[in-house]
């Protein structure tokens, strides 16, 4: 019987997300918007896999909007060149 804690396969979204964020209200923010409006799969408590409609720049600012001093994140998508890109915000 195969294990079903393992997933393998195709990238199925646009960005890999992962954040640190000392304030309760706004990590929870982050992740209903992750689960939510920006289709959102969970891999850890900070860590998610979602697709939206914002290309990088629009994303990056949507992340600055909730992150604090102190607090980072970095998200990783893949370019139409192929390339893998990570941007990390602090």
């Amino acid at each position: 019987m195969r294990d079903l804690r393992l997933h393998s396969g195709f990238v199925r979204h646009d960005y890999i997300l992962t954040f640190s964020i000392a304030d309760d209200g706004a990590r929870r923010r982050l992740a209903e918007r992750c689960a939510g409006e920006w289709l959102g799969d969970e891999v850890t408590d900070t860590t998610w896999e979602v697709s939206n409609d914002l290309g990088p720049d629009a994303m990056e600012r949507a992340l600055v909007e909730v992150l604090g001093e102190g607090d980072r994140a970095a998200y990783y998508y893949l370019s139409d060149a192929k390339r893998m890109f990570r941007v990390l915000i602090r």
